[in-house]
């Protein structure tokens, strides 16, 4: 493990022979008291987010308390460099260049950041001028972490030296779906990694996570680490309340929100530590001047891109995340119903979690390039594969197989019409299938157009994986959003509707 130790600038050395010889004169406080300050924020893909505030609030929010005389940690805690609109075009570089000016601490890894997967990640923590953490992540190419990541860091703000971790849920290996690098058991790597980040002199070890996790709390009462910081705006959409944790345990639910904690402990004793929590909002805050230049910058550029008209739908359009992860969706079946005008396909799947805008189009909106773009940020090609009946079948009770969390895996389909009963076991959802209004036949052989994601297993789906692939008369290397644009501009007007393609039938009863 390499232990990485971010001290301060020259300037402020200086600062603190001032203030240490003054302590001599006057004759210091409690020389046991120790106080410091975290700033936490993670799941900040998209920029200029107008309703909910972005890079430029959360930059005036640690300029602002780093000015004060407390040392002061800010903590990201990633979930950020994709999916969005820009992302798939620069793989997530603006992010890091608006970062850069805010000079986090550390960064943590969670599993948004491997969305253009190894190799992306690894060239972004270079263009990093600060720590990206990923503590159970093994590459089997440099015999350790992903090159460029650090699988724990003290970080040092005055004399407060404090240790970080971050680690994954192994179902990210499984969602994106990664080829070379594995996700090892993340309590083990915990506790391995904070007792040497406590020998190393680290005073408190905090742990950055991003999945649900029921060993945090123990770790914290066993003081194996000393808080815990995590951010998942999907508590709000499947939890009527957070989980009740420690009060060391800071979960962040709500868009745009930033968690500011004040730190108090007796020096040698982390098991004393108090800490008091404060809670900001993104969108209550002045932006900053400096960052937000930069972010228009980059929104400019991406305009300039997308700024074409492309058609208009004469229909409401609403991709909110709970419904596109639970039911039929008008612009879904637009997706799945271009792939098959682009390969000739019989049948045609994706899964919800590729569709990402949040977004209501009133009827009468014009489309944009740009929209399509946000609806389909990931760089997700289009291929046909043969699949027998039972393949499919077991792709289509993958999709169900999380619903009641709201996944990405569920499942919207063309020339498929299926009935779900999603209060049924996992693996017993599938109630009946039919393909173009006829029984589905298990070895029977049908044409089906998806992404290379879910073709290689991406989301669970493992039936696809090493399926026929076949040519088709207009096959181009093109991605799904752009497939989508030309389906949308040779129609002109769109009205795409839900059609008893998924039917649940635990509500019709």
């Amino acid at each position: 493990m390499k232990l990485l130790s971010y001290v301060l600038p020259i300037p402020k050395y200086f600062l603190l022979l001032g203030f240490s010889l003054l302590s001599l004169l006057i004759g210091p406080a409690n020389a046991t008291d120790r106080q410091a300050r975290l700033i936490f924020t993670a799941e900040l893909p998209r920029i200029l987010e107008t309703e909910q505030g972005d890079y430029a609030q959360l930059a005036s929010i640690v300029k602002n308390y780093r000015q004060q005389p407390i040392p002061t940690f800010f903590l990201f805690g990633g979930d950020s460099l994709g999916p969005s609109t820009l992302s798939s075009f620069d793989r997530g570089s603006h992010i890091i260049d608006i970062l850069n000016l805010l000079e986090p601490d550390a960064m943590g890894v969670a599993k948004r950041e491997f969305s253009f997967f190894e190799d992306e990640l690894s060239l972004r923590s270079y263009e990093a001028s600060f720590p990206v953490v990923a503590s159970n992540v093994f590459d089997p190419i440099t015999g350790g972490n992903l090159d460029g990541l650090e699988a724990s860091v003290i970080v040092q703000q005055g004399d407060i030296r404090i240790g970080v971790l971050s680690v994954l849920a192994p179902a990210a290996v499984e969602q994106y779906p990664l080829k070379r690098v594995m996700i090892t058991a993340p309590v083990d790597a915990v506790r391995e990694k904070a007792a040497m980040l406590r020998q190393a002199g680290a005073e408190l070890v905090v742990l950055l996570y991003s999945a649900n996790f029921d060993f945090v709390d123990g770790l914290i009462q066993q003081h194996v680490i000393d808080v815990a910081l995590r951010k998942n705006e999907l508590f709000r959409l499947t939890k009527t309340e957070l989980p009740i944790t420690l009060p060391a345990n800071i979960n962040l639910s709500a868009t745009g929100e930033v968690a500011v904690l004040d730190l108090q402990w007796t020096a040698g004793a982390p098991e004393s530590l108090r800490i008091q929590p404060e809670f900001r909002k993104l969108k209550d805050q002045q932006p900053d001047p400096d960052v937000l230049k930069v972010v228009k910058s980059h929104a400019a550029r991406l305009e300039q891109l997308l700024g074409e008209a492309i058609g208009m739908t004469t229909v409401q359009l609403d991709t909110s995340r709970r419904l596109i992860r639970s039911q039929e969706n008008a612009l879904a079946n637009l997706v799945v119903d271009a792939m098959i005008w682009h390969t000739g396909a019989e049948i045609a799947l994706v899964n919800a979690g590729n569709i990402r805008g949040e977004k209501v189009y009133p009827g009468g909106t014009t489309l944009t390039r740009r929209d399509i773009a946000m609806e389909l940020p990931y760089r997700n090609q289009v291929v046909l594969l043969e699949i027998t009946g039972k393949q499919l079948w077991a792709a289509l009770e993958n999709g169900l197989s999380e619903y009641e969390l709201l996944r990405g895996r569920f499942a919207h389909v063309s020339g498929i019409q299926m009935q779900f009963d999603p209060t049924q076991p996992v693996g017993k959802r599938v109630i009946s299938v039919q393909i173009h209004g006829k029984p589905l036949v298990q070895k029977q052989s049908y044409k089906l157009a998806t992404f290379d994601y879910l073709a290689s297993g991406g989301d669970g789906y493992k039936s696809f994986v090493d399926l026929p692939q076949l040519n088709y008369s207009n096959q181009m290397n093109k991605l799904v959003a752009e497939v989508v644009v030309d389906y949308i501009k040779l129609q002109k007007n769109i009205a795409p509707v839900a059609e008893n393609r998924l039917v649940n039938k635990a509500r019709s009863q």
